[in-house]
């Protein structure tokens, strides 16, 4: 039998012919078939093609040798006669039997109908289940698993919520919440800070309205003695200020710590271009390490001669002349005090320290006053009189000095038993107790009394004591003499922006940001710049610096009590 096999391989590619003379066409996917196929759904020898000789002539007969057979035209035959036209199915072959030509008893077409790959796709499609199978579609089972949450999530806590009992307008500080785990704790958008864990249980303290943002009238409720970022109610009445709202800065559900925000970028979105603010916003400011001005100062100055106070306050910026002395009103060399190898005392040889006069609050925000009784007096002992060094002058006003050492000379010098070179019989003589003088002889006694009195008096307002550490200079009262320049107040922190925490800075040396050690002058202006800081300070996430963010040193709630209570915008519905 001959045969003339044309092979397509796909749509485009051109017939390759290839004659065969065979005496049985054997088809299958074994390597010993004549025509093999690849394809993994055929038997080894799945068919034969033999000649047969019929009733009307010679023909070609289809003998399977599968058990499934051999679809011809769609049908499943076992054996049959073929004729022209006539289409075997062999998997994902298409076998075609043509009409016959000079010298071929038979004319096949072989076809791949579909690649390997595609015919595996194809296979996978048939046999995927999918929701419609199932009698389900996406949109309906994503509409039942909708209400379903919207049953959990929204349905339950409402049903909670309206059982409770009604919450207070504003919270308090003496609320108690419940403990009792409700079902409120599903709408949580994350834990709660440590300043607000105590209303865990109890969101209605803040949330007091269903789907409406917190109102500031629920943190008043708390924390009710917070002012506003402003000097008076007039700039806090303006813009931005009138359209702030507590939560635009403290977010709550963010973390332990991320109630009160750590990024500069909260406070230099607007102090980068401070022209635009109303008030006094000071100078631009965008960053601390490299575009922070220096610091502003309050210091003293000497006011003038009619004026009621003697010192007025006064701003300079460090870096100007202005900030480099104030006025203070005494004599006081920090370099003579803070000598390595001591000053003299009554003990001795004494070496002082910053601690031994500066002593912290109980805060260690700032320090106490210096006071004469608490720091000085040790050192600096106020007695007049060798022959009685117990009595000691009233450190105050100097009316009661000369009135002080007027009366002790006056006492001694009737009481006598004086043992003063010089001093007259009147004096010297011993008398006993209750015994009187004669006029005459009294008045010789207090002469006496007032003249050393007035040497006493000149030797300590104009050689020791008060002229050691305060400007004295002479007046025309004939009863006082002296008058004694009035000391600067330290009733008001040296930086008027920032609080500075010397507690954090416990560790440091003193000398390291205050050159005391070579200051002689009581005016010097000893408060370190902004490049000290820099040393060891810089923005918020440097890798070599201290992380420090605005909140560090500056605070945002300025004169809480000063400031009246002021109306802000309602919240709006979440949409």
């Amino acid at each position: 039998m001959k045969v003339l096999l044309r092979t397509i391989e796909s749509a485009n590619a051109p017939t390759v012919e290839k004659r065969l003379d065979l005496t049985v066409l054997k088809i299958g996917r074994g390597s010993d078939q004549d025509l093999v196929l690849g394809d993994q759904r055929l038997a080894l020898a799945h068919a034969e093609l033999v000649p047969h000789k019929g009733l009307l002539g010679p023909a070609i007969r289809l003998e399977a040798k599968a058990r499934m057979g051999v679809k011809v035209n769609g049908t499943p035959q076992v054996s049959d006669t073929l004729k022209p036209g006539d289409v075997l199915d062999f998997g994902r072959y298409s076998l075609t039997v043509g009409k016959p030509v000079e010298g071929c008893d038979l004319v096949l077409t072989l076809q791949q109908r579909l690649a390997a790959h595609e015919e595996r796709s194809a296979r996978k499609a048939a046999f995927k289940t999918t929701l419609a199978d199932t009698g389900w579609s996406r949109r309906r089972l994503s509409w039942l698993l909708f209400g379903l949450f919207a049953l959990v999530t929204l349905g339950w806590p409402l049903l909670r919520y309206f059982q409770q009992p009604p919450v207070p307008v504003a919270a308090e500080r003496t609320t108690v919440p419940s403990r009792e785990l409700k079902a409120d704790i599903l709408w949580n958008s994350g834990p709660l800070s440590n300043a607000h864990q105590m209303l865990n249980a109890d969101c209605g303290v803040c949330h007091q309205q269903p789907f409406v943002q917190v109102q500031d009238a629920s943190c008043k409720g708390c924390h009710a003695d917070l002012g506003d970022h402003a000097m008076t109610s007039v700039v806090a009445q303006q813009h931005p200020f009138a359209e702030q709202r507590c939560t635009d800065c403290h977010r709550e559900h963010n973390g332990a710590h991320g109630l009160i925000p750590t990024a500069n970028q909260a406070c230099t979105v607007c102090h980068a271009e401070p022209a635009d603010l109303p008030g006094k916003p000071g100078l631009p400011t965008k960053d601390f390490s490299t575009a922070h001005p220096e610091f502003m100062l309050k210091l003293t100055r000497k006011a003038a001669l009619d004026a009621k106070e003697p010192f007025v306050w006064v701003e300079a910026r460090q870096g100007t002349p202005e900030a480099k002395f104030e006025d203070t009103g005494l004599k006081f060399p920090h370099d003579l005090h803070l000598d390595t190898k001591g000053i003299d005392a009554p003990e001795g040889k004494r070496v002082l320290e910053c601690a031994g006069c500066h002593t912290p609050t109980a805060d260690r925000a700032s320090f106490l006053p210096v006071t004469m009784e608490a720091h000085c007096s040790d050192c600096h002992r106020l007695d007049f009189d060798p022959q009685h060094p117990d009595r000691l002058l009233p450190h105050g006003e100097p009316e009661a000095v000369v009135q002080s050492v007027r009366d002790h000379f006056a006492r001694i010098a009737l009481a006598g038993g004086v043992m003063t070179a010089g001093a007259p019989a009147e004096v010297r003589e011993r008398r006993r107790p209750g015994e009187t003088l004669a006029p005459n002889r009294a008045r010789a006694a207090l002469a006496w009394a007032d003249g050393e009195a007035q040497k006493t008096l000149t030797d300590v307002f104009e050689k020791r004591s008060c002229y050691l550490c305060h400007a004295v200079s002479p007046t025309s009262d004939v009863p006082r003499r002296w008058q004694i320049a009035a000391v600067a107040p330290t009733t008001q922190p040296a930086f008027t922006t920032l609080t500075f925490p010397h507690g954090a800075h416990a560790t440091e040396n003193c000398a390291s940001c205050h050159a005391s050690a070579t200051s002689k002058h009581a005016e010097d202006v000893l408060l370190p710049d902004i490049k000290s800081c820099r040393d060891c300070h810089g923005d918020t996430g440097a890798m070599t610096e201290t992380a420090s963010p605005c909140q560090s040193c500056h605070v945002y709630h300025l004169e809480a009590s000063a400031l009246p209570s002021l109306a802000r915008p309602a919240a709006k519905k979440a949409p």
